[in-house]
């Protein structure tokens, strides 16, 4: 199986015939398992082999991951802010939490 990418909705028809061959759907994708259209379109558009396995009487299909990933150099490990309490050792990355927590200081006097 393979999945096409192309313009949604976009109908692709033959270029000799001029018959309709198929169309891409709303997110502009196309699976097919049809060696003839899989022959005649992986010349003019991206496409990504997809994984199909039996599963009963359906056909399960993974989706292959792709092969090239892209990373910025400037990558950093992003922490989330801290909110600490002023009164005691009790931290969190909720402000909200913190917000109740103090609450259970009032309830203390």
């Amino acid at each position: 199986m393979i999945k096409f990418f192309g313009q949604p909705l976009k109908e692709i028809k033959s270029k000799t015939s001029g018959k309709f061959m198929f169309r891409f759907d709303t997110k502009g994708e196309f699976i097919t398992d049809d060696p003839e259209i899989i022959k005649r379109a992986t010349g003019f558009f991206d496409y990504l082999p997809l994984k199909a396995e039996p599963d009963g009487e359906r056909i399960k299909t993974d989706f292959v991951e792709p092969v090239m990933t892209i990373t910025n150099k400037n990558d950093k490990h992003i922490t989330p802010k801290q909110y600490k309490c002023k009164k005691c050792d009790f931290q969190t990355d909720n402000r909200g939490e913190l917000m109740a927590h103090y609450k259970t200081h009032k309830k203390g006097k």
